[in-house]
Parts: C-alpha cells; structure tokens; sequence
C-alpha cells in the first residue's frame, strides 16, 4: 500500500514522497521542503469542497497563517484517488506564530470567527435547522417502527428499540426550544451574523505538529458556514463528556472567547438548544445501519453503549448549566426546560432503565 500511495500521489500532483508520517488521521509525507496531508472526501461533494476551499483561502487572506492550502491535482481537478479512495491533498503551513503559547483555545476560536463574519457564502440552501432535524428524526422513527416488527434483534438494535423512545423526547424538546428562541428574538436574529464553523468542533479538530506552540494546523475540509453557537456547544458537549472537571475548563474557554467575541443572548439560546440535542446519538445510530462490515458495526455498537452508560451525567450537564456556566445576568432570557427543572425525563420509558444499558454480549 506504501508504494501505491506514493505512485499515486506522484502520478496526481508530481510529487515524491521524501518521507511519510502521520498527522491526526491522515497520510502526510514531505516533498521539496512541504509537508502535505492526504484528506479523505469520499462524502463531500464538489461544490460542498469548493465552498471549504474558498473558506480557508478567506481565512488566509484575512490574517489567519494556520490554514491548510489545497492543492489541484497536475489536471486542475479537485480530487484525486489515492489507495483508492477519494483524497484531496492539502500543503500544511510552513510557520505558526511563537506568540500563541500563552494564547486559550477559546480566544483563537473567537478570532476565526471574527475573520469569518465576512466571508461570502455560495451555499444558497434552503431549510432552517429545525427542519432539518426535524427530517432525521422522523427517518429514525420510520427505522424504529420497522425493527419493532422483525422477531430477531441484535444488541443495537436491542438497545436502540429501548433509548429511541427517550432520545425522541429529547429531541422533540430541543427543536422546540429552538422554533421558541427564534420566535422570542424575533427581529434580533438578523443581527446575529453567521460566519466560518466547524463540522463538530473539538479540542482535536485542530491538528498539531509543532509540540512548541499551542497553535493548531486548520483543514479547510471541517469548516462549515454557521453560527458561532455551533462550535462553542460542540466543543462544550465532548467537553462535558471527557473532562473530570468540565465547568471550570469551559468557563476558562468562554472567558478566553469573550476577550475578542461577546457571546449574545440569542447565541447561549442556540448553544442550549443545540446541547439538548443528542447529535451523538443520531450520528452512532445512522453510521451503524449504514455500516458494510462486521467490523465498523460493532465499533458502532460500542460507541451507542458508552453513549447511553453516560446519560446521566450529561442529565446532570444541562441541569446544572444554568448555575455552573451561563452568565447570571442571561438566565431570565435562557430558559432551562421543564423535564430538567423537575428532574424528570423527557420520555417515562427511560426511567430506571440505566441497568440495560450494561453491553450484554
């Protein structure tokens, strides 16, 4: 496969791979004093590539020096096939600044989006997020109602025909809760700019190859045209989940943040609902029923078990939010829900349930 990867990526771009390493998950190698790495696009599709593309040449242009370059391949093309998948290579900046050791990832996150409220966007898509959600929702009920009539199931789907009911209530409240927000600001929304984001932004979407510095290398194919609410709830929900002590690094992150972005009402409106929402689930549940192989299912399968043995705690995250994070002088125009304020479920069917979410093999 080394060879072919190296065959490949001469026959694309006419480069020699003088020597190979490892960057996050990707194939990098070095060639004429560059260093490039090999992304992996096999579900993006061109013009959702081109609009990231024009994102990080934005960034550049506007001060940001950590950005990833894309290369054409010799054939002008986007993508290329390299150990045959759909690839395109990116040429990883030559410096990052000194200055950036004493710098919070929070201030650095504020300062891409500052550069990014300017960027004109090509995407011209119709559909609010509500609506979106709304779609994959209802596919995951169809999914639910189908496997509710097959006599065999599996673990998953053991596990799934018992947490749908409940990840349903939650759901069906965040969507609310941000159809409420939307209504309550009404107007004020139009002045809550939009700007460059992340996929799922976490403490690793930034890939680091210099130990020295605390600046982090920015792959154009993450960036996404959203809200800043987006990245600042996702980094905070793998947050939640990972860190032993999530409250004191996320208001660490946010004073970090508000340096050089004010965070408005509206956006810790967006940030809750968002963080009542349960991404992880859908992305584990829709990645194991579209799984090929043995293999990718049951990493699927551990993925849903170590989400669902977790619940509690990230019951306890949004209950606690409003004393532990959300500014005081924001509480009354960011209403907790009721199910949290009394400490009950959004669905009954989960309730003393925690001991079936143990993996049974």
């Amino acid at each position: 496969m080394t060879a072919l990867f190296e065959r490949n990526i001469f026959d694309e771009y006419k480069l020699y791979c003088e020597q190979r390493f490892v960057l996050g998950e990707h194939e990098g190698f070095t060639a004429k004093n560059n260093h490039y790495i090999v992304v992996c696009v096999d579900q993006i599709e061109d013009h959702e590539i081109k609009e990231m593309v024009n994102m990080g040449n934005h960034l550049t242009a506007n001060g940001d020096h950590e950005i990833a370059t894309f290369i054409p391949t010799i054939k002008n093309t986007l993508t290329s096939f390299v150990d045959g998948q759909n690839c395109i290579l990116l040429q990883l900046p030559r410096y990052v600044s000194r200055s950036k050791m004493q710098k919070s990832l929070g201030y650095e996150l504020a300062r891409l989006h500052r550069r990014g409220k300017t960027f004109q966007s090509g995407n011209r898509e119709g559909g609010t997020w509500s609506q979106f959600w709304l779609k994959r929702l209802n596919q995951l009920e169809m999914l639910y109602v189908d496997l509710s009539k097959q006599p065999k199931k599996y673990s998953f789907d053991q596990a799934f025909m018992i947490s749908f009911p409940y990840y349903l209530g939650r759901t069906e409240t965040a969507i609310q809760y941000m159809v409420d927000s939307n209504l309550d600001f009404g107007q004020q929304i139009k002045q809550e700019p939009k700007t460059i984001c992340h996929y799922q932004f976490s403490p690793n979407t930034w890939l680091t190859y210099d130990e020295k510095t605390a600046a982090g290398v920015k792959s154009p194919i993450e960036f996404v045209y959203d809200y800043p609410s987006r990245d600042l709830s996702e980094w905070m929900r793998v947050i939640s989940r990972q860190d032993a002590e999530p409250y004191r690094k996320i208001n660490e992150f946010i004073r970090g943040y508000e340096t050089v972005e004010t965070i408005s009402p509206i956006s810790w409106r967006y940030i809750y609902g968002r963080l009542l929402f349960p991404i992880d689930y859908f992305r584990i549940v829709e990645g194991y029923y579209r799984s090929i192989d043995d293999e990718e299912a049951e990493k699927y399968t551990d993925q849903l078990f170590e989400l669902l043995g977790e619940e509690k705690k990230t019951e306890a995250f949004l209950r606690d939010f409003h004393q532990t994070i959300l500014p005081q002088h924001h509480i009354t125009l960011v209403p907790q829900v009721d199910w949290l304020r009394r400490e009950e479920r959004p669905n009954s069917s989960l309730r003393n349930t925690y001991n079936h979410f143990q993996r049974r093999h």
